[in-house]
């Protein structure tokens, strides 16, 4: 960028959108699953986890509509056993949280994103049939409170549903209490 010269940088958020129909792939259920290396599951691991803060990114930089910034996620909270989980004690992961007590819960995109991005404990499970099935995921923030259990479907039907969902419209009004422009994208 020379003197004098302004560029506008803007976030092209197609590329953004090509890795989350990648990792929504590599989430599908197969016949016949592979018996995965620990490279693999680490793997898997970053790409959730880079997964959900593209999804978070394309939420905040208003690359996204409605139908994705409001989805409605179900998710499974099973509370802590203990007042405080430690880096000793949360690889336990059934002595510390009641599972028996699990409850269904409706979250956001950006509440199940956060979890994600910062998490002290995630763990993938695998169903009867050997495929993903879940993810057990705690934030530092949530860890002394629950863990929550994210289906791997929900998980794949947010990553394509934000794949495709292109805004058409932006609309800014001004808002003089914050001294900035709300802008609300269709």
């Amino acid at each position: 960028m020379g003197a004098g010269k302004k560029e506008k940088c803007v976030i092209e958020s197609r590329y953004w959108r090509e890795e989350l129909r990648c990792v929504a792939a590599e989430l599908r259920p197969v016949r016949h699953p592979k018996r995965w290396s620990e490279r693999r599951l680490c793997v898997l691991e970053r790409d959730l986890m880079v997964g959900f803060f593209v999804i978070r990114r394309l939420i905040e930089l208003r690359k996204v509509t409605g139908r994705t910034r409001n989805l409605g996620m179900t998710a499974f909270a099973a509370p802590a056993k203990r007042a405080l989980i430690t880096e000793l004690n949360k690889v336990d992961i059934y002595g510390v949280y009641d599972f028996s007590r699990e409850a269904p819960a409706v979250r956001s995109p950006l509440f199940i994103a956060n979890q994600f991005i910062h998490a002290t404990t995630s763990v993938l499970c695998r169903g009867a049939d050997r495929n993903w099935q879940d993810v057990l995921i705690a934030s530092d923030r949530e860890r002394n409170q629950q863990i929550w259990r994210v289906p791997i479907e929900t998980i794949r039907s947010l990553f394509l549903t934000a794949a495709k969902d292109y805004p058409s419209a932006l609309r800014y009004t001004w808002d003089k209490d914050r001294q900035d422009y709300a802008v609300a994208v269709t």
